[in-house]
Order: structure tokens, then C-alpha cells, then sequence
């Protein structure tokens, strides 16, 4: 990390991005899970849950690692319209909350696979591969779910879905987009002590 320490404020604030996404996830897998009424896709979601929790940690470790300070809470106000996107779907039965989740998904896939193609030094890259491999996973399973359910991408149903779940996605993004620049420029002042 020695030789990269110029781009350390970029790659923090980019961790710390990630880190609160994993944060915007858990109350929303929360919300998901407790309104599915099979006991496999419950277990499922818990499964997925787990990966957030992990990811948390993980990219918590890391910032710490570098100097920085995790971000402790998930991104204001955009980790909470998701939660608000998925509590409002509960009302409307399984397929309404799966809808729900795999549109709030689809932005946490997206962002983790944009990270990934970044060119980061070898042990953060191989991190952010791990977890992007597991948004991937968790997107596919719902996917495959929501096709059973008759809603997949081919359904009218699926497709305005996938219209809203993608005007979603750019709007969290942008807005999430503002407060990683902040954080970007919060790194490249942190005290000369907190830095490696």
C-alpha cells in the first residue's frame, strides 16, 4: 500500500461506499425475510444476510487496515428509501417483496461489479471479486425465484419491474455518488497519525 498511498483517500472512500451499501442491505434482507412465507426463501435470505454481515466486517477490517475510519452507518437518506422500498412491498405478498428486493439487489450487484473491474492494488481487488461474486449470487437467486413465480424478465410484470428497479439504481447511485466524494476528501485530511 506503501506505493499507492496517493490513491489511499480514493480507495477509502470507496470502501467505505461499499461498506455502507452492505449497511443499506441488512435492515432491508431483515425486512425481506420476515414477510416471505416459505421457509426456504427465509433461510435463504439469512444465507444471504450472512453475507452482508461478513462483508461488513471484512471491508470494516480493511479500512481500518489502511488507516481510515469505517463508515458506521448505512448512506442517508438512500439506505433508507430502500428500506422504505421494501416495506412497502410487504403488503403485496411474495412476489411483491421479492420484486422489491431484487430491484434493491440490482443496485448492490451493479456497484459491487463496477468495483471490481477497478484497478486496485491485489489484496483489496481479490476482496471486492469475493463479494461481488456473492451479490451475483444473491441477484441470480431471486431472479430465478421471481421467473418461478411468474414474474421474471420476459413478463410484463418483469419488465416494468426492471424499468423501475433500473431508475432506482441510478438515483441511489448518484446520490451515493456525492457522499463517497465527501468521504474522499474527509480521507485526505485525516491526521498524519491515523495514516499508514
Amino acid at each position: 500500500m506503501d506505493a499507492m498511498h496517493s490513491d489511499r483517500p480514493a480507495i477509502l472512500a470507496d470502501l467505505n461506499d461499499l461498506l455502507q451499501l452492505d449497511r443499506d442491505a441488512l435492515p432491508v434482507y431483515a425486512a425481506a425475510q420476515a414477510s416471505l412465507p416459505g421457509d426456504a426463501e427465509r433461510e435463504a435470505l439469512a444465507d444471504f444476510r450472512a453475507d452482508h454481515e461478513r462483508h461488513v466486517r471484512d471491508l470494516s477490517a480493511l479500512v481500518r487496515a489502511l488507516g481510515g475510519l469505517p463508515a458506521p452507518l448505512p448512506h442517508v437518506p438512500t439506505g433508507f428509501l430502500k428500506l422504505g422500498l421494501q416495506l412497502a412491498a410487504t403488503a403485496g405478498g411474495e412476489r411483491a417483496v421479492l420484486l422489491a428486493f431484487r430491484a434493491n439487489e440490482q443496485q448492490v450487484r451493479n456497484k459491487y461489479a463496477r468495483h471490481a473491474r477497478r484497478p486496485y492494488p491485489p489484496e483489496i481487488a481479490a476482496l471486492i471479486a469475493r463479494h461481488a461474486a456473492d451479490e451475483e449470487r444473491h441477484y441470480n437467486w431471486v431472479s430465478r425465484r421471481l421467473e418461478a413465480l411468474g414474474a421474471g424478465t420476459g413478463t410484463p410484470l418483469g419488465r416494468a419491474a426492471a424499468a423501475f428497479a433500473g431508475l432506482h439504481g441510478a438515483n441511489a447511485d448518484a446520490l451515493e455518488a456525492a457522499g463517497r466524494t465527501a468521504m474522499e476528501g474527509a480521507a485526505r485530511w485525516l491526521p498524519a497519525s491515523s495514516r499508514r
